[in-house]
């Protein structure tokens, strides 16, 4: 089988060009993953006809990917919103989100062949991105119920993003030989580990314990939330909002599944399932019109969080309630959405397939 793999579309580049004589402006999208969204708007030329460039810069870790994000490297973050909601809350940073993309997309605990339950990972060392990411405290909730303790009954090995936990899951041990036994995995990742053959064992859906859970927002500072509807910024937001919308149209199931095939290098059958998944009302990217926040799944992400004692730097008398409410400038900032929708460029129901009329 194909394993997903970094995008072939994404590129790199300084200056503007100029494709089918139209001039792009580039813009940066740091992610973990290439979610289903992303595939049919690069695929798709959603991006190129709001006149934009996206270049996917894959994130390694959280800690870097954000850091970036606040520094300027890239000009929107895909990622997990615990994050945004820990470094705003404990550190005062300013980042904003401006919408929700999905619900959490196909996460699943998984371990190594031999281990086919939770209580199975009791002594073992579990993959995470951080210790203290949104993530990591999503495994220590689920395995608490199953009476497992962290640093008691497991540990944490500190890994990196999805890909490599994947990669390394697989081989059933890290570079330097260090067994691996459990993660967490999400899309695509979870189709494809169950597609192998043994399949990774899934212990446990996410979905089965904590829902509705706000898990990919869209990231961006906090200086860029009054953008105008002329800004790349918001011209990329508007090209995700239309290729959101397409992929959520059953009318388009053939034409998105190729689209996630071609932009992740796997067969149909594979991408079949991956927009199975990606269409999930549960977990996947089309529940959430317009990319509105679900205020339920951001609360069970600060509720999770704190059963970990997650928010020391925001202090026992912090108001989350307050600190929710969408407003200019605050974490849930929909300046730059609502500006993308005013310029939404909307594909018509079963209009053609041209797979390749992406970025390049």
């Amino acid at each position: 089988m194909t394993v997903w793999r970094l995008g072939a579309t994404a590129l790199l580049g300084l200056v503007a060009i100029s494709a089918r004589g139209q001039t792009l402006d580039l813009f940066t999208v740091g992610a973990f993953t290439e979610s289903a969204t992303f595939s049919v708007a690069n695929q798709l030329g959603f991006f190129t006809e709001q006149g934009v460039n996206v270049t996917f810069s894959q994130i390694p870790n959280s800690t870097f990917g954000y850091a970036n994000l606040l520094d300027g490297v890239v000009d929107l973050v895909i990622g997990t919103a615990d994050n945004p909601v820990n470094l705003r809350f404990n550190n005062d940073s300013a980042l904003s989100i401006v919408g929700q993309l999905d619900l959490g997309p196909d996460i699943i605990i998984a371990g190594i062949s031999s281990i086919t339950d939770i209580p199975s990972l009791r002594g073992k060392a579990l993959m995470v991105d951080s210790p203290v990411s949104g993530y990591a405290f999503i495994l220590r909730e689920v395995l608490s119920l199953f009476g497992l303790q962290l640093n008691t009954d497991y540990t944490f090995q500190v890994i990196g993003s999805t890909p490599t936990r994947f990669e390394n899951l697989i081989n059933q041990s890290l570079p330097d030989g260090t067994p691996t036994f459990g993660t967490i995995l999400t899309y695509p990742f979870t189709v494809q580990g169950s597609a192998l053959s043994p399949p990774l064992p899934i212990l446990a859906r996410i979905s089965d314990f904590i829902a509705p859970f706000f898990s990919s927002s869209l990231a961006i500072r906090t200086a860029s939330a009054n953008s105008s509807a002329s800004t790349p910024l918001v011209r990329t937001v508007s090209a995700l909002l239309a290729a959101n919308q397409f992929l959520a149209d059953p009318a388009n199931q053939n034409c998105s599944m190729l689209a996630i095939g071609a932009e992740l290098g796997l067969s149909q059958d594979l991408a079949a399932l991956e927009y199975a998944s990606a269409i999930n009302p549960v977990s996947g990217e089309v529940s959430q019109a317009n990319f509105t926040v679900n205020t339920q799944g951001l609360l069970n992400v600060i509720t999770t969080r704190m059963l970990s004692g997650g928010f020391a730097g925001a202090g026992s008398s912090f108001d989350f309630a307050d600190a929710i409410v969408p407003g200019d400038g605050k974490l849930i900032d929909y300046r730059v959405r609502d500006a993308a929708v005013g310029i939404l460029k909307p594909r018509e129901s079963g209009s053609p397939c041209d797979i390749g009329e992406g970025s390049v």
